[in-house]
């Protein structure tokens, strides 16, 4: 095979590139991954290239031509875009089309660093030049498109560490403010500061336990406490009942005095004040008692509507209960395939966490339901309870457990256990005190009693 003839710093190779990735998952992967929006020559490119990524990350194969009309029917710029796609050999040999992709980005990635050198010359900021060529010739020696399964721990050490270092003062630069708290003190102090967006957190209990509870507690907390934004979708149970609980939530009354108006007039006045201080918002999104189809898309979808209707991105989502949504494909799963339905559930939850940037915060039923087995408190629920899918904790960033036996209801008490934790230690139980008379989660003067007395 003769060396392409392609000039790959050229828009008719992005034509071919782009006609290529549409027809041919690989390619389209290998965009999806390398290709960043300052590469590209205009904005045109850069909103097919945006779409392309949300297309695949979705449903792992590229988007055809239909869907890319029809997401941009009213832009005829990039219409025109499209047709000149068409009009190019999506056929081209994938490993030829990557090899050019390859010298593209290394020839924009040069062009830029000799901008950035010239600038910083004329600045006399001469180490500084220097010191961006270096990184860039070190990155250069390292990047290939080309698949490898092999990679050198001790050559890549320094380079791997710069990266890391980066996307840490991206993460501290960045608008998007800091979500890193569970609202239990004792996870928090595990969790030491540490970024939760892009995290899969799975709150696991059996029926009554309070896994709504616990994720109404992180929805409330993160608008009081953190002036956050918070989208709960409530999957079960009437919008009224998420409505009615976070409300008595915001003040810490029982929301059967908010649902039934039983609240006097001066204590209200005042409640309206106290929640007119809040920054943060909580917005529910309730679906149909009866639709048993909810799908991870339509979870995507939901955010996207609440992007479009608030102007911001939530910074938390959160989900009660995952048991009860289908994977984005929205096909039927047999009964032998609940598993595989379940992981799948999971994994485009983990996946819509990192594009979204979010928090994701689900619910999750535990299939024990043997009260003498729930009423030994040497016991606690482990990703072993996780209904059809064992494998369901895979996905998951944490995996806590809500425990509680007959006397332990009796006292408004429960256990806490951490069966799962990518980034800190699993194992623990901690015991924590309630009051949801009072639609409080964590009772903190009690949780601290309890815990100096066990």
């Amino acid at each position: 095979m003769s060396t392409p003839k392609t000039n790959p710093l050229s828009v008719d190779f992005l034509y071919e590139l782009y006609s290529t990735a549409i027809a041919n998952d690989n390619v389209c992967s290998v965009v999806v991954q390398h290709m960043k929006s300052e590469y590209l020559p205009d904005r045109s490119f850069q909103r097919v290239q945006e779409v392309m990524c949300n297309h695949y990350n979705n449903y792992k194969s590229p988007p055809t031509y239909p869907i890319l009309s029809q997401v941009f029917s009213t832009d005829y710029d990039v219409i025109e875009l499209l047709n000149t796609f068409r009009e190019s050999d999506g056929d081209s040999n994938s490993d030829v089309v990557l090899d050019i992709l390859e010298s593209y980005i290394k020839g924009v990635k040069l062009q830029n660093v000799y901008a950035e050198v010239g600038k910083l010359y004329n600045q006399s900021k001469q180490s500084k030049a220097e010191q961006t060529l270096k990184e860039y010739a070190e990155w250069l020696t390292t990047f290939t498109l080309k698949s490898s399964a092999f990679v050198d721990v001790a050559k890549t050490f320094k380079e791997r560490y710069q990266q890391n270092r980066e996307r840490e003062v991206e993460e501290s630069q960045s608008s998007l403010p800091q979500v890193t708290r569970f609202y239990i003190p004792y996870l928090d102090a595990l969790n030491s500061g540490r970024n939760l967006r892009g995290q899969l957190t799975c709150f696991l209990a059996s029926t009554g336990v309070g896994k709504s509870h616990i994720v109404k507690h992180v929805g409330l907390r993160a608008v009081v406490d953190d002036a956050l934004n918070v989208l709960h979708f409530q999957l079960e149970g009437s919008e009224e009942e998420a409505l009615n609980a976070y409300s008595g939530g915001m003040i810490a009354k029982n929301s059967y005095y908010f649902e039934r108006g039983k609240i006097s007039d001066t204590e209200m006045k005042h409640f309206e004040g106290v929640v007119d201080q809040y920054i943060g918002t909580v917005t529910v999104r309730c679906f149909p008692r009866f639709n048993a189809r909810v799908s991870t898309l339509d979870i995507k979808s939901g955010i996207a509507e609440y992007r479009k209707m608030s102007g911001r991105n939530p910074d938390i989502v959160v989900i009660d209960s995952m048991d009860l949504l289908t994977d984005a494909s929205k096909r039927v799963w047999g009964a032998e395939h609940e598993r595989s339905k379940r992981i799948t559930v999971a994994n485009d939850l983990k996946d819509l966490a990192a594009d979204e940037k979010v928090w994701m915060v689900v619910t999750y039923q535990a299939t024990i339901e043997n009260r003498d087995w729930l009423n030994n408190e040497k016991n606690v629920l482990t990703e072993y309870n996780c209904s059809e899918a064992k494998g369901l904790s895979r996905p998951c960033t944490h995996l806590i457990s809500l425990n509680q036996s007959s006397s332990e209801r009796i006292e408004n008490m429960m256990r806490l256990h951490i069966a799962k934790s990518r980034f800190f230690k699993k194992g623990d139980t901690i015991h924590i005190a309630t009051d949801f008379d009072n639609e409080i989660f964590y009772d903190v003067e009690r949780t601290l009693r309890l815990n100096r007395n066990i």
